[in-house]
This record gives C-alpha cells, structure tokens and sequence, in this order.
C-alpha cells in the first residue's frame, strides 16, 4: 500500500519585487492558489495591492483569496484563527497553496535569528498540528524548512 504524501503549504513575502519575479517564484513552486493573510491587504508596491494582485494571478491562472482572520498586524479571535487555517488546509488539499504577507524574509539575519513575520512565527506552527508541512520560499527562489517553533517570536 502506497503512502499518501504529506500535505504542503508554502509561505512567500512580496517585498519589493516586480511583480513577473513574484510570478516566477510561485511558478517554480507551481502555486496555484495565493491566500493572503495580511489582515489589510494593500502595500507601497501598487502591484501587491488586493484589487491589482487578484486580477493579475487570475491572469495566470492562479487563485487569491484573502483571510484576514489569519491574524496579521490586527489581533484575530482564536477561533477566527483556526477557521483561517482550516481554509488553508482545505485549499491545500486541492491545489499548491502559499500564504503571502509583505515580509519577503520569513527570519531575521540577526546574530540570533527570530520570526520576521507571522507567517513563520504563527500561523507554520499552527499549520504542522493540522498535520502539513510547511515550506518558506525565500527571495532568491530557494526554500527553507525548519522548526519554526525553535525560534524566538512576538507572535
């Protein structure tokens, strides 16, 4: 009997980038469906702003969805919370998923490293107990996978 593969989520930060090298990030990592998590979902960088954004993913044919209640810079309920990560875990099931926020580095590059973003330092951690493995694709088109729980947070 063969082994069912683990479910994956991927994690990605927009930054400061064009908008055709976020694509080909998600295209190496064949993501199928953004789930925003930024609990306002605008940036400095008009490209990763909602509207703009979601037409052009559509675009490409990749989805955008956007979960405020995943927390972010705005305190969420815990149950708000967890309904966000059963959404991403739903989503998962049927496609390549990644949870975006602005922060393109998931931790510090500091003399003792800590959670840059609450994509790393909450929501991954919360994503394992459901049971997925979580994959940060970093700036330069490599990923990162780690204990993210071994690392210190204010999240």
């Amino acid at each position: 009997m063969a082994s069912k593969s683990p479910l994956t989520v991927y994690t990605i930060g927009h930054g400061r980038h064009p908008f055709d090298y976020f694509l080909a990030l998600l295209n190496r990592y064949n993501i199928k469906v953004i789930c925003d998590v930024r609990s306002a979902p605008r940036s400095r960088w008009p490209q990763f702003n909602e509207r703009v954004l979601a037409e052009a993913l559509r675009q490409h044919n990749i989805g955008y969805e956007h979960l405020p209640e995943c927390g972010g810079k705005v305190p969420v309920a815990p149950a708000d919370r967890a309904r966000g990560i059963d959404r991403i875990i739903d989503l998962a099931h049927d496609a390549n998923v990644a949870i975006l926020c602005s922060e393109s580095q998931p931790i510090t590059k500091h003399k003792q490293p800590h959670a840059n973003c609450h994509r790393f330092g909450m929501l991954a951690p919360l994503l394992k107990v459901k049971g997925a493995e979580v994959v940060h694709i970093l700036p330069d088109g490599l990923s990162m996978q780690c204990d993210e729980s071994s690392f210190p947070s204010v999240w």
